[in-house]
């Protein structure tokens, strides 16, 4: 029945947020203006995950639910990867680490303080 979660990232400036996703190897997949500086709502993919990032003024963002984006790998070997290509970028906040509620994880926030944890199931 499902086949795939398009998370809603709220963002204040849509080129810096797309400048902070291809940094960690996403490619822009759609924007609704050619010239991103114009653009309101645009995604990025990496494989099969894809985001979509929707531009917010100060004040509207200040009252938009922001939801802690969880995403799962395939195995500890991909995580554990993915986590030695993004660690030396300097931003992850929460390091890989076993948590006690059965998740291996590691986490950050995107430049408008949305979190996004990357798991394993330990």
């Amino acid at each position: 029945m499902f086949v795939a979660v398009s998370p809603v990232c709220p963002t204040t400036d849509l080129s810096r947020t797309m400048a902070f996703w291809e940094r960690l190897g996403f490619e822009r997949d759609f924007a609704d203006h050619p010239d991103l500086r114009q653009a309101t709502y645009a995604g990025v993919r990496r494989e099969t995950l894809e985001l979509h990032l929707q531009t917010f003024t100060l004040d509207q963002i200040q009252t938009t639910q922001t939801m802690a984006m969880r995403i799962r790998l395939e195995s500890r070997k991909a995580l554990e990867a993915l986590y030695a290509e993004w660690q030396p970028l300097d931003f992850i906040s929460a390091p890989l680490d076993e948590k006690p509620w059965g998740n291996y994880e590691f986490g950050f926030y995107d430049p408008d303080r949305t979190p996004f944890f990357f798991y394993v199931d330990s």
